[in-house]
């Protein structure tokens, strides 16, 4: 096991008051290997921006994708009453009647011009919604990018795509720490990092955090110059 550690915390970013150690941590970002039912009461966030599995019977290692209705009504409503107020959520388009009644106060879209996934018996969805509670955002509530492959996501089934999560980062009007419960490959922080917010990401499944640690630790510039649009 090889876990990336820095010394260097800034100690502006809120950890566990209860020595909870970060599987990875540097200036900005801090990783958390476990359920984040058993972590979220410990860790200090002010914006949930994350994307849930949809149980559809993707592969995450140790979480179960393939729920009855039933259960996977009942696994949301575990870890939903311990995230902060203000939240952004990729709910899945088969989803949504699901995430009603939990009464968003705005959805916007992910225009994903081209794809080709089938998304539910009707057609193929060019699109997915973002389900938003107590957050602002400057400029329009359609977030347009293209699906592409990323080499350093490793073997994650579904990472959405870094440019997006840069979008609605650099839209998001509300201050604050951003906290991912399912980092996934860690796009979530990564994109943070690049726009120099802090965030918080927990991952249940240890090989993720790997990838997520790896990505983290690449100090790069972002010279990529993507606009707001």
């Amino acid at each position: 096991m090889s876990r990336i550690r820095t010394s260097n915390l800034d100690e502006s970013l809120p950890l566990p008051p209860l020595g909870l150690k970060p599987y990875y941590e540097d200036n900005s970002c801090a990783i958390f290997l476990g359920d984040c039912r058993e972590i979220l009461l410990q860790v200090d966030a002010d914006i949930l921006l994350t994307d849930p599995p949809y149980n559809v019977g993707k592969d995450y290692g140790v979480h179960d994708d393939a729920m009855t209705p039933g259960q996977y009504h009942d696994w949301i409503g575990s870890w939903w009453c311990l995230v902060p107020e203000k939240r952004i959520v990729f709910p899945g388009v088969g989803n949504l009647s699901l995430w009603a009644k939990y009464e968003p106060v705005a959805t916007a879209c992910w225009y994903k011009p081209g794809a080709t996934g089938r998304a539910n018996p009707f057609q193929w969805n060019e699109w997915e919604p973002i389900l938003v509670w107590g957050c602002m955002f400057s400029c329009s509530d359609v977030f347009r990018q293209p699906i592409s492959e990323q080499s350093d996501t490793g073997n994650h089934p579904c990472p959405k795509p870094l440019g997006l999560f840069k979008k609605i980062i650099k839209r998001l009007r509300t201050k604050g720490t951003l906290l991912d419960p399912f980092m996934g490959s860690g796009t979530t922080l990564r994109a943070a990092k690049d726009l120099s917010r802090k965030a918080i990401g927990i991952e249940i499944h240890e090989p993720y955090c790997e990838i997520a640690a790896k990505r983290l630790s690449q100090e790069v510039l972002d010279f990529s110059g993507e606009a707001l649009k």
